[in-house]
């Protein structure tokens, strides 16, 4: 089982200041931006199919990569949530932490900035029982409002059907996060990475963390 602290590769340097800037703070996505011939190559490497969430869940996985988000005492909230998201797995491996502004921000109407990290959360089925797509769904929103300290509300999606919650999920709407987990992919026990639909296309800061975990062979 993994630790209780934040993985070794995992960095949290320059992340505890979330501005109200609407400068890219993020060198990694200027990088980024600057290779895009690799970028390209990349994305068709990494992602071997595409598929919508209700088909996904019926995959027995191998493992699932997630994301974390969030715009208020960002270091804190995602230390919290990788905690608890690493008691789901028997392994967990997380990319850098980053900060990238709110696309929607502008000069009159600044918005807190974002930390972003995304998480390969590796399963042993042989050791643990399954983790279907839809218990996770379930588990991460449960998560998303134990940090938020609205235990009602936890405990109201910890009583719904995991396909009642599968098919109410909607895009959240730009605003004050403490904490947003999100599910882009499942990884099989063949390694193909197969992307949610309504996830896809990645934007960029999630295709960051994702060619992260994906370079250092976490997700090999």
């Amino acid at each position: 089982m993994c630790s209780d602290k934040p993985s070794a590769q995992c960095s949290t340097k320059g992340v505890d200041v979330n501005s109200l800037s609407i400068s890219k703070q993020a060198n990694t996505l200027n990088d980024f931006d600057n290779s895009k011939r690799v970028q390209d190559n990349l994305k068709k490497k990494i992602i071997s199919d595409i598929q919508p969430l209700l088909q996904i869940s019926d995959i027995t996985p191998a493992g699932y990569i997630i994301e974390l988000g969030s715009n208020q005492e960002a270091s804190h909230h995602l230390q919290q949530s990788r905690k608890m998201l690493e008691d789901q797995a028997s392994e967990a491996y997380w990319s850098t932490e980053f900060i990238n502004p709110d696309y929607t921000a502008t000069a009159e109407n600044p918005k807190p900035d974002y930390t972003n990290q995304c998480g390969y959360l590796k399963l042993n089925q042989a050791a643990q029982p399954c983790l279907t797509l839809g218990e996770l769904v379930k588990t991460s929103k449960v998560i998303e409002k134990q940090i938020q300290q609205d235990c009602y509300e936890a405990e109201k999606i910890n009583r719904l059907e995991v396909d009642e919650l599968l098919q109410s999920i909607t895009e959240p709407k730009n605003r004050v996060v403490i904490i947003d987990i999100d599910i882009l992919a499942v990884v099989t026990d063949s390694g193909e990475i197969i992307a949610v639909e309504e996830r896809y296309p990645f934007k960029n800061h999630e295709w960051v963390g994702l060619i992260e975990l994906y370079q250092n062979h976490w997700l090999s």
